[in-house]
């Protein structure tokens, strides 16, 4: 199991423990796209495809979002937001300023 399904599936128990149902559903939703993929392809995703996958539902949320706010529907785009700020944790850091030295 790569160590980012394991940090998703504890930070998932921590969120039922918590009883934050918001959390809950993100972190749910992640390991349900990844147990897709391993059912699909019969493979253990490692850390890089998780951290695509990741970066791909980042985008999706990214782009509903932008057509709720269009739509005048700043409740279900704010929801949209909350959800890529919890999908964020997991990525990491940018390194745009450690290029910006080289």
């Amino acid at each position: 199991m790569s160590a980012l399904k394991e940090q998703l599936t504890a930070a998932m128990k921590d969120a039922m423990r918590a009883k934050d149902k918001a959390r809950l559903g993100v972190f749910r939703m992640a390991l349900a796209a990844i147990k897709q993929i391993e059912v699909d392809e019969r493979i253990e995703p490692d850390d890089a495809r998780v951290l695509a996958l990741l970066d791909k539902l980042i985008k999706q949320r990214k782009d509903s979002a932008t057509q709720y706010r269009d739509a005048g529907r700043d409740d279900l785009a704010d929801i949209e937001e909350a959800e890529i700020q919890v999908l964020q944790t997991f990525l990491p850091a940018p390194l745009s300023g450690l290029l910006l030295q080289l």
